[in-house]
């Protein structure tokens, strides 16, 4: 399988020049969420050695994006990602957040960008991770498959020029792996998010000024002794990420480079019910919520009332005081500036409350959130990942965006 095996050789540059002495390149530790046999979800802090799959899957997940594909249009066209340099200049704060989900999310004062991890700059972990082994599901459903050829038909032709395919794999038997061997869940989908993720780079660091910036706002690991990556080895990386490019081999996702994270609300809102929920929660407490809320119904609000005075003028004067139609529409409207605000009042107070009656176990508990220290080897109940020796934390609100206080 092409697609499985290009990791293996999709690029060999060592950026750091062999300098990098670090031999553990995973981070100290990782954050994921378990679901317990009550429904109450916990964040468990792992030790990424432990279990790279479940580490790589957490670190790799783009969260509810992956459920609105199809409804990503709304949020932004298809487009590879702006400059570093041209972001600063429309006015976009560069933000660091360590979340795939997040990264390229933007609104009219800040741009969201995760760094790049050491791990993904390093050719052997992406053979040994990322790489679809001959024990893999998408490998053998391909060799009982395979994909019938169309006679004397002509393929396209390709945009890049791939590198040569590494076919040294297992022999297999009628598609069907070595009997001492078991399945391995397939990485192909980490491996195209981490592909367009790298190649997102590739678009957002073209020049030396975004090169700059990005080692300014640490977007790029360094070495030990705190120096960064040279432009020379950025550019040869570049070069071959575009050169093994192919929109196939890249997640969907990241066919669409920044989303608009107010749309990506909006999305989520109608999508991943209830729709009191956005994406991304940009209140923390019931005050914002109220206050930031609250502007834009005061400034309806005020357009009303303008309006409302116009027509009063209007059902003053000889020319509209008879007229029927305006009059029944000087009634609806009039309605319409009672009823409207108040609906948009009660909504906020509704989104209020829905909040309260989602937090109020955490604040019956006490305030606090409750931890437990699991020793090693110790499960958890319902946990789809290998429990290890951490500390999981009970926390209240939506996956990893918090709650209200």
């Amino acid at each position: 399988m092409a697609g499985a095996n290009i990791a293996a050789e999709m690029f060999g540059t060592d950026v750091f020049d062999g300098k990098d002495a670090t031999a553990d390149k995973l981070p100290a530790s990782y954050h994921h969420h378990v679901e317990l046999e009550n429904g109450k979800k916990v964040r468990n802090v792992s030790d990424p050695n432990k279990n790279i799959k479940s580490f790589l899957k957490t670190e790799l997940s783009l969260g509810h994006l992956d459920g609105m594909q199809k409804h990503l249009w709304f949020a932004g066209a298809r487009h590879r990602a702006t400059q570093l340099h041209f972001q600063i200049a429309i006015g976009r704060e560069i933000v660091i957040s360590d979340r795939m989900d997040l990264h390229l999310l933007w609104d009219n004062r800040r741009v969201f960008l995760k760094p790049i991890p050491r791990f993904l700059l390093d050719p052997a972990f992406w053979k040994s991770n990322l790489t679809c082994p001959a024990t893999c599901t998408c490998q053998n459903a391909q060799q009982a498959n395979p994909r019938p050829q169309a006679g004397n038909q002509e393929q396209p032709p390709m945009n890049h020029e791939l590198p040569p395919i590494n076919h040294e794999t297992p022999p297999m038997n009628n598609g069907q792996p070595p009997a001492n061997q078991e399945l391995v869940p397939c990485v192909d989908t980490l491996r195209k998010v981490a592909f367009g993720f790298l190649y997102s780079y590739v678009c957002l660091i073209s020049s030396e000024s975004d090169f700059f910036v990005a080692n300014e706002k640490r977007l790029l690991p360094r070495n030990e002794d705190d120096a960064t990556i040279k432009w020379a080895n950025w550019q040869i990386l570049a070069r071959e990420l575009i050169k093994v490019y192919d929109p196939d081999k890249v997640h969907p996702r990241f066919h669409r480079a920044e989303l608009r994270l107010h749309r990506i609300n909006i999305i989520h809102r109608f999508t991943q019910l209830p729709l009191f929920n956005p994406y991304l929660r940009e209140w923390r407490d019931y005050g914002s919520l109220f206050r930031e809320n609250l502007a834009w119904i005061a400034t309806t609000t005020v357009f009303i009332a303008l309006v409302l005075t116009a027509m009063q003028v209007g059902l003053a004067t000889d020319q509209l005081k008879d007229n029927r139609s305006y009059q029944r529409a000087s009634y609806g409207f009039s309605v319409f500036a009672i009823l409207g605000p108040l609906c948009a009042f009660g909504t906020v107070a509704l989104a209020a409350l829905y909040n309260l009656v989602k937090d109020l176990p955490w604040l019956l508990g006490g305030g606090t959130a409750s931890s437990t220290v699991h020793p090693p080897g110790d499960t958890q109940p319902n946990q789809d990942t290998q429990a290890i020796n951490g500390v999981v934390l009970q926390e209240r609100g939506t996956e990893g965006d918090g709650g209200m206080v």
